[in-house]
C-alpha cells in the first residue's frame, strides 16, 4: 500500500523552506517538489499541513492565484490556505496516477514513470520527451520526418527513417516476447542486460545474420545517444548501455567485386532481343565506373554531364561529387541519347543482373562463402555470378581504383564515404591481390646496386 508524506526540506531553518512530497510504494520511492515554501513555525508536522490561521504570510510562498476575482475586485491571498489546497491536490494526483498506471499496464510504475504522470497531472508535462523508450523513439522519428539533419545539413534520407521504424518494431517484438520485460519500458530499465538481450533476440528468435544484428544494435544505441542528449531524459539512462563490450563485431563479408576484365566481358555480351537484361547490364556498367549508388544512377541526367565529367549531388549525403567520364560510360550514354538506361526497381534490377552475369564464363568460377545466421557459421560453394547485385558495381569501382594505386582519400571524394573505416569495407581484395599491388610498386622494381 502506498504512503504519502509531506515534509519540510529544512525543518530547523529560520527562513521559509521547501515543502516536499515523499511517496513510498512497492519498495520504490519518489520525492516530488510541491513548489511551495513555508516558515517552519507555520508547519504542523502531525497534520502535514501549514497552520490555517495565519493571514497573508509574506514569507511563505504559494501557487499563483489571480490578484482580482471575476468581478475585478482585489483578492486577499491567504498563503497557508493555498498551500494546503495544493497539498490536497498533489496527494489526490499521486493516488490517481498510481491507480491509473496499475490498471493500464498491470504493473507498478517506476519512480520516473510516476514522476512523469504526476507532472502531467500537475500541468508540467515533459513535452516532447516521453519517459519510456518507445514513446521517445516514436516522437523522435515523427519529428525527424521531413526535418533538417543538422549533422549532414539536409533532410533525413528515407532509408534512414525506414531503418529507424524497423528497429522500433523489432524492439516492440523483443519486449513482448521476453517475460522479464513489460511495456512501457522506462529508460531506467534499459541496461546492459536489455541491450544484450535484444541482440540475442535478433539472432535466435528472428534468425538474422550477424551483420543485420549489428545494424539494428547500432540503431538502438543511436536512439539511446539521442536520449542521452535530452536534458529531461538523459539523466535516467544507465551509462553501461554505452559500454564497448556490448558493441558486436561485424561478420567478415564475402561480397564480391568485378575486376576490369570481368566488367569488359560483361559489357561485350550480345543481348540482342533481350532489352530488359541489356538495360540492367548497361546501368550496372555505368555504376561500376562512376561509383554512384543505385538511387543516384536512376536520376542521372544529361544536365549532370559537364564536358568530360559528371557533376551530381548525392541523394544520401547531399554532397556534390565530380566523376571523370569513363569510355564505357560515354559509350553507354551515347547509346541512350545522352542518358543512362531507365532504371527498374532494385529487386528487379538484381534479378536481371544475375541472369546476365550467369552468361559470363569468367563469372562461373566457384568460391567459398560464409555467413553466420542464428549464431551458426556456415560455408557453402557459390558461383561468382550468384553474388552479383546492384551494389557490386559501387564496390567494384572503389576496389579497382584502390587496386590500381589511387589514394583512398581520392576515391572517398567520389564515393562520399566520410571515414576510412567505412570505406575499407568496400575494398574486396584477396591476400594474393594485396601481394600483387606491393610487387607492382616502384619500391619493388629497384635494381640492387653493385657492391664496390
Amino acid at each position: 500500500m502506498a504512503r504519502y508524506q509531506f515534509y519540510l526540506d529544512e525543518p530547523g531553518a529560520d527562513t521559509s523552506t521547501r515543502v516536499l512530497l515523499f511517496i513510498h510504494w512497492n519498495g520504490r520511492r519518489l520525492k516530488y517538489p510541491t513548489g511551495c515554501k513555508v516558515l517552519p513555525r507555520h508547519w504542523k508536522e502531525e497534520q502535514q499541513r501549514a497552520t490555517g490561521h495565519a493571514v497573508t504570510c509574506k514569507e511563505c510562498s504559494h501557487p499563483e492565484v489571480p490578484d482580482t476575482d471575476t468581478h475585478g475586485n482585489p483578492v486577499e491571498v491567504r498563503a497557508h490556505r493555498e498551500i494546503n489546497d495544493r497539498i490536497e491536490f498533489l496527494k489526490s494526483a499521486a493516488v490517481t496516477a498510481l491507480a491509473d498506471f496499475t490498471k493500464e499496464f498491470n504493473r507498478q510504475p517506476e519512480p520516473a514513470e510516476l514522476k512523469a504522470a504526476m507532472m502531467k497531472a500537475d500541468g508540467k508535462a515533459q513535452g516532447d520527451a516521453p519517459g519510456d523508450l518507445f514513446g521517445f523513439i516514436t516522437a523522435f522519428i515523427n519529428s525527424a520526418e521531413g526535418q533538417f539533419n543538422n549533422e549532414r545539413k539536409r533532410a533525413f534520407h528515407r532509408a534512414t527513417l525506414s531503418r529507424w521504424r524497423v528497429t522500433l518494431e523489432l524492439l516492440r517484438k523483443y519486449v513482448a516476447k521476453d517475460r522479464r520485460l513489460r511495456a512501457p519500458v522506462h529508460f531506467s530499465a534499459v541496461d546492459a542486460e536489455f541491450v544484450a538481450g535484444f541482440a540475442v533476440f535478433l539472432t535466435k528468435s528472428e534468425g538474422y545474420a550477424v551483420n543485420t544484428v549489428v545494424k539494428y544494435g547500432k540503431t538502438l544505441r543511436e536512439f539511446l545517444r539521442r536520449a542521452k542528449e535530452h536534458k529531461e531524459v538523459g539523466k535516467e539512462l544507465n551509462p553501461e548501455v554505452f559500454s564497448r563490450r556490448l558493441a558486436l563485431k561485424e561478420d567478415p563479408s564475402d561480397q564480391v567485386y568485378l575486376n576490369p576484365e570481368e566488367l569488359a566481358a560483361l559489357y561485350r555480351l550480345d543481348l540482342t532481343g533481350r532489352p530488359g537484361l541489356e538495360r540492367a547490364r548497361d546501368l550496372f556498367i555505368v555504376g561500376a565506373w562512376t561509383g554512384l549508388r543505385f538511387g543516384d544512377l536512376s536520376r542521372l541526367q544529361p544536365e549532370h554531364v559537364e564536358g568530360d565529367r559528371i557533376r551530381i549531388p548525392t541523394a544520401k549525403t547531399g554532397r556534390e561529387v565530380w566523376i571523370p567520364l569513363h569510355p564505357f560510360v560515354r559509350a553507354i550514354m551515347a547509346k541512350y541519347g545522352g542518358r543512362v538506361p531507365a532504371a527498374v526497381s532494385n529487386q528487379k534490377q538484381n534479378e536481371h543482373l544475375k541472369a546476365v552475369a550467369a552468361l559470363v564464363p569468367e563469372l562461373r568460377t566457384r568460391i567459398m562463402v560464409g555467413r553466420t545466421v542464428g549464431g551458426i557459421r556456415r560455408e557453402v560453394a557459390r558461383e561468382k555470378w550468384e553474388l552479383v547485385t546492384t551494389h557490386t558495381a559501387r564496390r567494384s569501382f572503389a576496389t579497382n581504383l584502390y587496386r590500381h594505386g589511387v589514394h583512398a582519400r581520392t576515391i572517398m571524394g567520389v564515393t562520399g564515404h566520410t571515414t576510412e573505416q567505412s570505406f575499407q569495407r568496400y575494398i574486396r581484395l584477396t591476400n594474393e591481390e594485396h601481394a600483387d599491388m606491393i610487387a607492382a610498386s616502384d619500391l619493388f622494381q629497384l635494381a640492387p646496386l653493385k657492391a664496390v
